[in-house]
């Protein structure tokens, strides 16, 4: 490690530390200082826990990244950005507030998305009931093509269902849920097995087919991005084990947040000193705004970045610190751009 990177690391440790004197395990020096200040700020104003609004904040980067990049782990083993998250406490530990909070850039988005696409359509509909004739006279393609709705987020959804939105969003999509309990015991309610299996197959990013009853066409996605994000409460956590979850790798694909302390939350009277939820807008617009590139064949163009390779060893090394600081190492380049940040790279690289 240079002589540069240490004053860092002390900073980090001083970062943690203090961050564990609240009660919190998060290591949030894994982000950049703008991205820091916006958890600090809602911890201190709004009582929002830090490991919940921290791991929201994660899965949508995730989101917002999307199918734009991987991480190239060696030359033909690359990694998606998707993450399957749960957070977990009792009723009342102010888990949905902060799930929230991260995800409202989405939201907003997509309900943007949503007015345009209703415009779109009514004028579609307009243009349907025209004659050819006609439509080639106002300069209106004669083979007219339905509108599409982007967005990034889902709910209740089937697979089929979720296949369909994801062929017209391929940069990638998020089933958010408040109640992530709802998500698991829908599995089974129209084939036993099959929906489990799916989302086994989403996390690895491995082609997806829907073949659609109504339709002689079927959906193909070569590689999907679905990231799950939803709260749940201990005590149907046993839920997950029913079945072969506990054994086919399901439960291991799922990072669930759990406080060390679950203290009610405090009432305050501090207003925050900034605008939080427009500096994250700001921050998270940056990914959602990158185009995503597509070949000749219309199939998208993924960019891959090389992980720093003594941070990866370290992370694989199986020793806690060292994969506390690999994570650092490898998660705050990529941050800091996001975020707009100056960061100076070590010679781990």
């Amino acid at each position: 490690m240079s002589e540069k990177s240490k004053p860092q690391l002390i900073l980090d440790k001083a970062i943690d530390l203090s961050v564990n004197l609240t009660g919190s395990g998060f290591p949030i020096s894994i982000f950049p200082s703008k991205i820091q200040k916006i958890i600090r700020e809602v911890n201190d104003c709004y009582g929002f826990p830090i490991d919940y609004v921290g791991a929201a904040m994660l899965v949508a980067v995730s989101v917002a990244v999307g199918n734009t990049h991987l991480a190239r782990m060696k030359e033909g083993w690359d990694e998606s950005a998707i993450l399957y998250m749960a957070l977990i406490g009792r009723p009342g530990a102010n888990k949905s507030h902060p799930l929230s909070f991260a995800m409202r850039p989405f939201v907003e988005h997509d309900y943007e998305q949503n007015r345009i696409y209703e415009k779109q359509y009514l004028e579609y509909q307009d243009q349907l009931e025209m004659s050819r004739k006609e439509r080639a006279e106002k300069g209106i393609d004669v083979c007219l093509r339905e509108p599409i709705r982007r967005r990034f987020l889902v709910s209740d959804i089937t697979p089929e269902g979720l296949s369909l939105i994801h062929s017209q969003n391929r940069r990638g999509l998020c089933l958010l849920s408040d109640e992530l309990s709802a998500w698991v015991k829908n599995f089974n309610r129209y084939n036993n097995g099959s929906e489990e299996q799916f989302w086994l197959s989403v996390f690895s990013a491995k082609p997806t087919m829907s073949d659609r009853k109504s339709s002689r066409s079927s959906i193909f996605i070569k590689r999907p991005f679905i990231s799950v994000i939803g709260t749940m409460q201990k005590r149907i956590l046993s839920e997950l084990a029913k079945g072969e979850r506990s054994a086919n790798g399901f439960i291991d694909r799922i990072l669930f947040v759990i406080l060390k302390h679950e203290l009610s939350t405090r009432w305050s009277m501090k207003q925050p000193t900034f605008d939080v939820a427009n500096e994250w807008q700001n921050i998270l617009s940056r990914l959602m705004c990158i185009e995503c590139a597509y070949d000749e064949n219309n199939d998208i163009c993924l960019s891959s970045s090389p992980l720093l390779k003594k941070p990866l060893k370290g992370f694989l090394s199986g020793s806690m610190v060292c994969q506390t600081n690999a994570i650092q190492n490898l998660t705050r380049p990529s941050l800091a751009s996001i975020a707009n940040c100056r960061y100076t790279p070590s010679d781990s690289a």
